[in-house]
């Protein structure tokens, strides 16, 4: 087969003349596809596609022949069907032979087959169009949204970066009813079952998801750590009969539903004695149950029989709607199921004593990032009724969602608010006065040494990191 070139068949006339040079606008009618179409493109690429000349415009035109064939562009030209355009820019190609046209057909469509992505440059692309917060969706660049998360955040498991929570300080300096603005984020030092308290946090939107991890009611010493070096939880720590528990629940179910939108999914860590507990509280706040996660900590821990390895994650839904899937059995490349495998603290050894010191029942920022990776979008809001630590808002914070959190212990916002400030350099103001952390510390910490905000029952010294 003789080799083709720019000048193959058509004598001395440059390219540029062969191609007749000039964008003709045409009666998208009037085109049709050349021979047999053997590159086939699905509805949601031609979804795609549209979104792409929607947002940009028709900056590549479609390439036809001397009778109005398509020889490139077939799909940009159901793409403008889709969009109702009457026309489309087109250049005319009138120097190729039959079997050319067949030829360069196949070739169009399978050259840029052969490239690969430089994922690291990729990364960085995408990285600076996050940053540079722009007023349209990246999957105009035809990269699914759970896409550009994994290629930008790595798979799951991804960075452990902002892992590590400080110790809560003896003397905070936040008190009960301090709105702290994190950036995009909002912590509320308040009771996550108060009406009231959480619509102020809300501030009138709604949550795409929820991951919040509830007191089990069950004393920290004896069930969850030994030698009773850890305080107990501010409430539900042990202290309710079953009646009552129930009743709490309900109460946080009750927000949860409150601040969802419909078909929001909500995370609920829960211990293995209070199934039960979980399962009537949410059916009587009116969530359906969709799943049940577990979560393979890899290592056991205290146990009376079988040591315990794992703890639940319930997934609930807010009647009313659809919920975000960014898992979609893997197409997305988020190859999820419910047993998850992140380590844990459990097991013996000075560095898991260690961390056992700032939490008893410590969770993986990984853990809870993945799991608001695969049930919200970016610029989501995900809500967490008992902050600990701040380990959503952290999540949130890494992955580009907006986090709402409440948290009762004065102690455990300060957390919250210093890992937030480590993790970003950025400042954390007050709601209420627009002063920054620091100022507000420095301001405070003229006056009495007393909290007289403190919660009067137990210390929490859980750490949900």
């Amino acid at each position: 087969m003789p080799h083709l070139t720019a000048h193959a068949d058509i004598g001395d006339h440059s390219i540029s003349t062969a191609l007749a040079s000039a964008i003709q606008q045409r009666a998208i009618e009037t085109l049709s596809a050349f021979g047999r179409k053997s590159r086939q493109h699905s509805r949601q690429q031609i979804s795609q596609i549209a979104d792409s000349i929607r947002g940009f415009g028709f900056l590549n035109p479609v390439l036809v022949d001397e009778n109005g064939k398509v020889l490139a562009g077939n799909a940009r030209v159901e793409a403008a069907r889709l969009l109702k355009w009457d026309f489309v820019p087109c250049i005319q190609a009138s120097h190729l032979t039959a079997a050319q046209k067949r030829a360069f057909v196949i070739a169009e469509n399978r050259l840029g087959e052969l490239a690969s992505w430089d994922n690291d440059v990729l990364r960085i692309e995408f990285q600076e169009l996050i940053e540079l917060k722009t007023d349209f969706s990246l999957e105009v660049t035809g990269f699914t949204e759970p896409q550009i998360d994994a290629i930008v955040l790595g798979g799951e498991g991804g960075s452990e970066r902002g892992d590590k929570a400080p110790a809560p300080p003896a003397d905070p300096v936040s008190r009960v009813g301090d709105l702290w603005i994190l950036g995009d984020h909002r912590l509320l030092c308040g009771d996550a079952t108060d009406q009231d308290v959480v619509a102020r946090l809300m501030n009138g939107v709604e949550a795409r998801s929820v991951f919040t991890d509830a007191p089990y009611n069950v004393p920290v010493a004896g069930h969850i750590t030994s030698g009773g070096q850890h305080g107990e939880f501010v409430m539900a720590s042990g202290e309710m009969t079953d009646e009552e528990f129930t009743a709490f629940l309900t109460r946080v179910f009750d927000r949860i539903v409150d601040a969802l939108t419909p078909g929001g999914l909500a995370y609920f860590a829960m211990d293995w004695r209070h199934m039960k507990h979980t399962l009537d509280a949410a059916e009587a706040a009116g969530a359906e149950l969709l799943n049940l996660c577990v979560w393979d900590k890899k290592s056991g821990g205290m146990g009376s029989f079988y040591r315990s390895r794992h703890e639940l994650v319930f997934l609930f839904r807010k009647p009313g709607g659809s919920h975000v899937n960014r898992v979609q059995l893997g197409s997305n490349g988020r190859n999820r199921a419910n047993v998850w495998a992140y380590d844990g603290v459990n097991g013996f050894g000075a560095g898991k004593a260690k961390a056992r010191e700032l939490h008893p029942t410590v969770k993986p920022l990984a853990l809870v990032r993945d799991a608001i990776l695969d049930s919200s979008a970016r610029g989501d809001v995900v809500l967490d009724l008992f902050s600990g630590s701040g380990t959503t808002i952290i999540a949130a914070e890494h992955s580009g969602r907006r986090g709402h959190a409440t948290e009762l212990d004065p102690r455990y916002v300060d957390v919250g608010v210093i890992r937030w400030q480590d993790f970003t350099g950025r400042q954390a103001r007050l709601a209420t006065t627009g002063r920054t952390f620091d100022q507000v510390r420095a301001e405070r910490a003229t006056r009495s040494a007393t909290n007289d905000a403190l919660p009067p029952a137990r210390v929490r010294t859980r750490l949900a990191a």
